[in-house]
């Protein structure tokens, strides 16, 4: 079938056909497991936006939690981090192209895919309620990072016949749409088991529901909180979820099948073709000789701004996420890392008793003064998806959620006090801060809200969104200044713009 890529993504390339899976209408799905391996595909791809790469630098680095702070060497450096992070891309923009490549490629891959069943004499309700529910899934990405896309779902393209462009509210409507009649055929988390973890449930689609429509007066112009409260109180009256007693269970190596992850990406690089996540690989200092036990050195890339850690009380559990200034901490153990010498420049090395020639000296984490040339230990670190022993070089095997149970909650929150229930918003914010130790607040505000939206998801690939939502995106803070109001759509990209002439440039672009 023809790559939706091809003519949606990349310029000057052929319009051979490019196949997304070995099935086809004249070779179509005899047999459950052909289905469910080509599910797993599409599953596998999507999840890999959670990697650090492309989509993650897009979705975060414009946001104000994550940082990426160039060396004194020139590593993590260059105008791909500093557009983003300063509001300056513009249409050619490698990451934010890469970005509009993933999710075109899971819409082209679901579009072949569902061709290819129907041609099936199989019971294929399911697995296609599933795919459409993915594909809805990279739509709203595509709404939400790039507003007017063109809404396609045949399996090829015809070059003599290129895509349309939509609008951000035509596309708002088809995601929403595909997404509800999805809910027909999609199983309940408690109908289907724990050997369906993984997959869409009706939960999960309630829960991108409701996130799409507490976004609604960003996509669409008009307030849809009613709805969004209705669809945060489908996942919550289903008893199948809750806050687990630890926040940090959430993110240890072994998270699957626990209570308050709704849908995530699945991490088993231990397994053959499995894959796993770099966020601990790229996150942590510069240190080689096994820092942490870590069979690699980590690539001590991206950090996070002070002010983020600030956030939080000193009694708040999740503060301990962090890696402050002073020396670093072992937190298997509580000891202080020695290292041979501290190197600005380049990699420090662990002091090993006997075999090193110089040291020990404590590795100090100190503060950074912007997002560029900055020492090797300068910076604020962070560990929140917990350390795996069983890593497979840098890929861990942590499960990452795209929705939480507390996301939800919070969800509930805001569409709460939107409505003028203030009494049940706070109720809840207490029950999210109460968990983590946090003091409970007698009162609270939408801004209270926003705030704990940031110190809950901190780092969980949602803070750009509610930037937007409570008119702060543009918004001045350390090493930014305040930029413009178009920012707030990324550019389609060039390359996109130069294959396929139908398609017009965002404002400001």
């Amino acid at each position: 079938m023809l790559g939706l890529a091809t003519l949606l993504i990349t310029s000057g390339c052929s319009l051979d056909e490019k196949t997304y899976s070995i099935y086809t209408p004249e070779t179509f799905y005899s047999n459950e497991y052909q289905v469910l391996s080509s599910l797993s595909g599409v599953y596998r791809s999507f999840a890999g936006i959670t990697g650090m790469g492309a989509e993650y630098r897009t979705l975060e680095l414009p946001a104000d939690q994550v940082v990426v702070q160039q060396k004194i060497q020139g590593w993590w450096g260059g105008d791909s981090f500093w557009q983003l992070m300063e509001h300056t891309w513009e249409a050619d923009h490698s990451y934010i192209s890469g970005t509009w490549n993933t999710f075109f490629r899971t819409v082209g891959q679901t579009n072949g895919l569902l061709n290819s069943l129907e041609s099936s004499d199989l019971d294929i309700a399911g697995p296609k309620a599933e795919l459409k529910a993915l594909r809805a899934y990279a739509y709203f990405y595509l709404m939400d990072l790039f507003g007017n896309v063109p809404i396609f779902t045949d399996p090829k393209v015809d070059p003599l016949n290129l895509p349309e462009q939509n609008t951000r509210q035509e596309v708002f409507d088809f995601v929403t749409s595909e997404l509800e009649a999805a809910l027909i055929d999609l199983p309940t988390k408690a109908d289907a088991g724990s050997s369906y973890y993984g997959r869409l449930t009706k939960e999960a689609a309630y829960a991108l529901l409701a996130t799409i429509y507490l976004n609604a007066e960003v996509y669409t112009g008009t307030e849809q909180y009613q709805k969004a409260l209705d669809y945060a109180n489908l996942i919550i009256d289903s008893g199948s979820y809750s806050l687990l007693p630890n926040y940090f269970d959430n993110f240890v190596p072994d998270n699957e099948n626990n209570n308050e992850v709704i849908f995530g990406a699945i991490y088993s690089p231990d397994v053959a073709g499995g894959i796993g996540h770099p966020f601990v690989q790229k996150v942590l200092p510069g240190i080689s000789g096994g820092l942490f036990g870590l069979p690699y050195t980590p690539q001590n890339g991206f950090a996070t701004r002070p002010s983020v850690m600030d956030q939080y009380e000193d009694t708040d559990d999740r503060k301990s996420m962090f890696i402050g200034y002073g020396p670093l901490v072992d937190p298997r153990n509580g000891e202080t890392i020695m290292v041979e010498r501290i190197v600005p420049d380049n990699n420090s090395a662990l002091y090993v008793e006997g075999v090193s020639a110089e040291g020990p000296v404590e590795y100090e984490v100190i503060p950074a003064t912007g997002i560029r040339s900055q020492p090797m230990n300068a910076g604020i670190k962070w560990i929140k998806w917990q350390i795996d022993p069983n890593t497979n070089g840098g890929n861990a095997g942590n499960d990452v959620a795209f929705f939480r149970y507390a996301g939800v909650l919070l969800i509930k929150a805001e569409a709460a006090a939107h409505l003028g229930d203030m009494a049940t918003a706070l109720d809840i914010v207490n029950q999210i801060r109460e968990r983590s130790n946090a003091t409970a607040l007698a009162s609270v505000t939408l801004e209270d809200i926003f705030d704990e939206r940031g110190r809950e998801l901190v780092f969980e690939m949602g803070r750009r969104r509610d930037l937007i939502r409570f008119g702060k995106y543009g918004d001045a803070w350390e090493w930014k200044e305040a930029s413009e109001d178009f920012r707030t759509i990324f550019p389609i990209p060039q390359s996109a713009l130069n294959a396929n002439p139908k398609l017009q440039q965002n404002p400001g672009y």
